[in-house]
């Protein structure tokens, strides 16, 4: 009965990572081989900004639950904080998924992945992913070198070192989460973007359908719009799956549902539950809900 909860405890946490990053790309990019993809034909430039203006505030913290069919199987968290590194203050955007109940009997899964990232430029200087999956276990580290071009990956657990070339505004999969926040999303558009995953660089466009109401037990109904993530490696199309996420339309653009089905696993869903944190607007202290269970 269980047997589907073990594959998406494991890529849950990707999922929530790459928020309307994709759930399946990040699969096929661990299944498929491929050197790092050319420019892209509009490539993303650096974002220069002030933190003040970000469109999340320094104290955000998201938190979502992952269901199975109509069982909860997994609880992933999404924080952004200061922090310091090499006597430098920078931003660490901190990632946790944790499986729950029976599933964390069957398979457990807690994961933790960390980017620390230029306040300025939301590029990161430093990533580590620490996981925990049933007797599996892997701590990794990569420290990005923007100025010379360079990446350098260092196994905690095996001793192994790689580097390879990366693009001037590459990023890994949790700074590409919050980069993407600060992007529009227009109806009938693909925007295209590259992502560091697994020690290669590969490329991914966001197929922005239709705009769409998401019903959330703490938020009643919250406008939203639908997107499809596609990924390709060397200008092929890659499909291990199919993933629909549904990202806020306002000035936090986070994302509040996501829909996936997964070979073997089948389909699960991830909701938003609540956003703690700095900040009097409606995600931080929504209404109280009427008597008949709708938002007052």
């Amino acid at each position: 009965m269980f047997a589907g909860a073990v594959p998406i405890a494991k890529w849950t946490h990707s999922a929530l990572a790459g928020g309307v990053l994709l759930l399946w790309a990040t699969a096929a990019c661990r299944a498929a081989e491929t050197n790092p993809a050319p420019a892209l034909a509009t490539p993303n430039a650096p974002l220069l900004v002030s933190y003040e203006n970000l469109p999340f505030p320094v104290g955000e913290e998201l938190t979502y639950n992952v269901y199975w069919s109509f069982l909860r199987v997994a609880t992933a968290t999404a924080k952004f904080e200061w922090t310091e590194l090499d006597g430098r203050k920078l931003l660490a955007i901190r990632s946790t998924a944790r499986t729950s109940g029976v599933a964390d009997k069957i398979y457990r899964v807690d994961d933790f992945m960390e980017s620390i990232v230029d306040p300025a430029t939301l590029l990161p200087v430093r990533y580590t992913k620490l996981s925990h999956e049933g007797r599996y276990w892997t701590h990794e580290i990569t420290t990005f070198d923007h100025k010379n071009r360079m990446a350098h990956y260092e196994s905690k657990k095996s001793g192994d070192k790689k580097d390879y070339p990366i693009d001037a505004d590459t990023r890994d999969i949790i700074s590409m989460m919050y980069f993407m926040r600060t992007q529009p999303f227009v109806t009938g558009t693909k925007p295209t973007y590259r992502c560091m995953a697994d020690e290669k660089i590969y490329d991914f466009w966001v197929d922005v359908i239709k705009g769409e109401k998401v019903d959330l037990e703490r938020y009643g109904a919250t406008p939203s719009v639908k997107v499809e993530p596609i990924a390709a490696f060397n200008g092929l199309f890659v499909r291990t799956g199919r993933a629909w996420f549904w990202v806020s339309r306002d000035k936090r653009q986070f994302l509040t549902k996501m829909v996936a089905s997964v070979p073997i696993a089948g389909r699960f869903n991830v909701e938003l539950d609540r956003v703690s944190g700095p900040g009097q607007d409606f995600w931080v202290q929504p209404p109280e809900p009427a008597p008949n269970g709708t938002q007052k």
